[in-house]
């Protein structure tokens, strides 16, 4: 091999290596975001209920291209039940107030049977107010908050939902 291969293969060997490590970094030591995916597709979840206090216009799907102030003022209700390994089911509700299309309070309600979701849960319910409280409406997801993924699964279908009764 002369001294242009060693390079060569030195230079490719060391980009490879960088390019794993940053991918490896990025997937798995950022913290918890929010992002504008407002879709749970693939998520456990197993059924949904709904109550409101606004009466909805209508419950047509939203998109991402619709406005936040496309949202009735008021407080409502929506719960999911969704399957945890082990074969249990847990279960959330969530009470979220919208004014102006922005989330401006919330409280969650969770129920479950196994000592790992409640680790889970106890972290998830530590800091969701601070992820969504002030949002927008029609953009925010959640993604792993406090390491709760199918928590996290269930509140954006919870979020679906009230978007579809929230819809002005």
């Amino acid at each position: 091999m002369n001294t242009s291969q060693k390079i060569f293969t030195v230079i490719g060997s060391t980009a490879v290596i960088a390019a794993a490590g940053f991918g490896g970094y990025a997937l798995f030591a950022t913290p918890d975001t929010i992002s504008a995916t407002p879709s749970v597709a693939g998520s456990p979840v197993q059924s949904t209920t709904t109550s409101s206090a606004a009466t909805p216009a209508t419950t047509n799907t939203l998109t991402l291209s619709e406005s936040s102030s496309s949202y009735a003022d008021g407080t409502y209700v929506a719960s999911v039940n969704y399957s945890v390994p082990k074969g249990d089911v847990n279960s959330l509700s969530a009470t979220i107030t919208v004014a102006g299309g922005v989330i401006t309070n919330l409280t969650v309600d969770n129920s479950y049977s196994d000592h790992e979701s409640g680790r889970y849960i106890s972290d998830f319910e530590s800091l969701i107010s601070s992820a969504v409280k002030g949002e927008s409406l029609s953009s925010v997801s959640v993604s792993r908050v406090g390491g709760a993924s199918l928590t996290s699964d269930a509140f954006n279908a919870v979020l679906d939902t009230i978007r579809a009764d929230a819809k002005a």
